[in-house]
């Protein structure tokens, strides 16, 4: 496993949260790391950086274990975290240069070669204000993790989203930062506020026959689009996608319609979609790379602050129109997602709303763009779902229900397969709040840990014959003689496919996203019989999430009431 492998020996403060903001760790952070034969105090006061520009970051990442260094004997047996392998960041560097391994891959293609290269575990070293981060392989760890979190788990966001919401414009958010960025009792206090909300399935399915509008508005807008000889599309797929996502998300967030799937588009909304656009570019270049925005404001990084507040402008008036209207409908006998999120508190709901249009539009997009490529892959599997949606619309223009969507088994089942082949993160992160063994390491507490979970969705070892798509795995019982439920194919550690996290920070729009990819899928394979035309897998790139690219041909056939 480990014939590629060199030790590093870490005797620098990276070895733990080296980024640029304060750590409370409930008490002083002088964890004792083992470097080879050294002994190094960490941190002292956990203040990491002196740069006065960059004191906006000391968010306050309360740790709450306060309990004295590890003694025990599992601890004093592990290997120290000094030993784990990975790169020096010289070497991390030297991978991304013309002719070295990890150059133009995305992110799956880097977690597998620096799994070939380093094995089950291994550590790249922070650059630039980054932190290092501890990559795991080891469903096991990933439990130990999870287990250990505690009820305000850590999970680093986009650090420039939270300089820009509480440094750069606290005039407008008032110390708010938002689900993404907020961590310890101020993230708690917005996420206890918001399950209610978005995770009560009554509050999002309320949104159902809207939502069901959209895909069918999406399904004409197709249809002038799809050459009636061919069966192939005039236009970008992908990027048609992505506007569905936007006016079905804008439609929970805002409770309005923006016209992006017709020939004329509300402006406002079509600058929106392309603030959202540069957003999702910027971030990946200023969150995800290393970068000097941290100490210098670039020219790009002010571009993305211009970025940030015309987004966080056209939301606020579209807010504002929103509760206009609100007032004016007193009669209304059930509460829109928005107008719930406002009685909370109007700061929560602007960073909700912002939140949610950022998030809800390239993950989805993505991720029904992925399923959609499975299911044309599998000719017999799209079959075996075209026959569960003619039962539960015989006609393409029947309208999905609450009723009549309780039903689709083999459709989530579907949905899950293709996830769990291809999700849009390679992995779930989080902050350890305890010393904890990895893999027989002792990783200190405040060192940020990466669980590979896709690498393991695809691994015979927890999915028989994982290469292959096989939505019988997910399903309980059978569903026809030729549809046999085969849950022995999947793994019985519920810690290996974690498409929407886990916990307590688990995703906070897992309803509204299945909500939307059901809905659309079912529309579309009621629709149309869906080839896949290029002759190689569809490729992925990496932005803050993996995105479908390159040569993405359909073909559409369509399916009239009966097979």
């Amino acid at each position: 496993m480990w014939k590629h492998c060199k030790i590093i020996y870490r005797n620098v403060p990276g070895s733990q949260l080296w980024i640029g903001r304060k750590l409370t760790v409930g008490r002083t952070l002088n964890q004792q790391v083992r470097s080879g034969h050294k002994e190094q105090e960490l941190l002292e006061s956990t203040n990491l950086f002196t740069n006065n520009d960059y004191i906006f970051s000391h968010t306050q990442l309360q740790i709450g274990d306060t309990s004295t260094p590890r003694k025990d004997e599992k601890w004093q047996q592990a290997r120290p975290y000094g030993e784990i392998p990975g790169p020096s960041s010289l070497r991390m560097l030297s991978f991304f240069m013309p002719g070295g391994a990890l150059r133009n891959t995305n992110l799956i293609q880097m977690n597998r070669r620096m799994r070939e290269m380093y094995g089950d575990i291994y550590c790249i070293p922070g650059m630039m204000g980054k932190p290092n981060v501890v990559f795991t392989y080891n469903p096991e760890d990933f439990e130990l993790t999870y287990r250990n979190e505690g009820v305000w788990p850590i999970r680093i966001g986009l650090e420039s989203l939270s300089y820009y919401r509480k440094t750069h414009r606290p005039d407008i958010f008032k110390g708010v930062g938002g689900l993404v960025s907020d961590q310890g009792q101020e993230w708690a206090d917005i996420r206890n506020k918001v399950n209610p909300v978005l995770l009560k399935v009554q509050s999002v399915r309320q949104n159902l026959p809207q939502i069901d509008e959209i895909s069918k508005e999406f399904i004409d807008k197709l249809e002038t689009q799809r050459n009636p000889e061919t069966h192939t599309l005039s236009t970008d797929f992908h990027n048609q996608l992505k506007m569905w996502a936007f006016e079905s998300i804008s439609l929970v967030a805002l409770n309005t319609r923006m016209g992006l799937l017709t020939d004329n588009p509300d402006p406002s909304a079509d600058r929106l979609a392309k603030h959202m656009g540069d957003f999702f570019n910027y971030s990946f270049q200023y969150d995800v790379q290393p970068s000097i925005w941290t100490f210098y404001k670039t020219a790009g990084f002010r571009k993305f602050l211009k970025t940030y507040d015309d987004i966080t402008e056209i939301t606020s008036n579209y807010i504002e129109t929103a509760m206009e209207r609100f007032g004016n409908d007193e009669d209304r006998k059930t509460k829109c997602v928005l107008e719930q999120l406002l009685e909370l508190n109007k700061k929560v709901a602007v960073t909700m709303v912002m939140d949610m249009l950022m998030a809800g539009i390239d993950t989805t997009s993505s991720a029904c763009l992925t399923i959609l490529y499975h299911l044309a892959r599998n000719p017999s599997k799209q079959e075996n779902l075209r026959r569960e949606l003619l039962r539960i619309m015989p006609s393409p223009k029947d309208s999905l229900t609450d009723v009549n969507t309780k039903n689709m088994p083999y459709l989530r089942a579907c949905i899950k397969e293709g996830l769990r082949i291809t999700s849009i993160t390679p992995g779930n992160f989080r902050i350890t709040p305890k010393d904890l063994v990895l893999s027989g390491y002792q990783v200190p507490r405040g060192t940020g840990v990466l669980m590979g979970v896709l690498e393991l969705s695809n691994s015979d070892n927890y999915f028989a014959q994982s290469s292959d798509f096989i939505p019988e795995r997910w399903l309980k019982t059978d569903l026809a003689p030729d549809i046999l439920a085969c849950p022995a194919a999947r793994t019985r550690n519920p810690f290996v496919y974690l498409p929407f996290g886990f916990g307590p920070r688990s995703c906070i729009g897992k309803r509204i996203a299945e909500l939307e990819i059901e809905t659309l899928l079912a529309r579309l394979l009621r629709n149309y019989k869906v080839s896949w035309l290029p002759e190689t897998p569809m490729e992925y790139e990496s932005t803050i999430v993996l995105s479908p690219c390159g040569d993405i041909r359909f073909k559409l056939e369509p399916v009239g009431d009966s097979m």
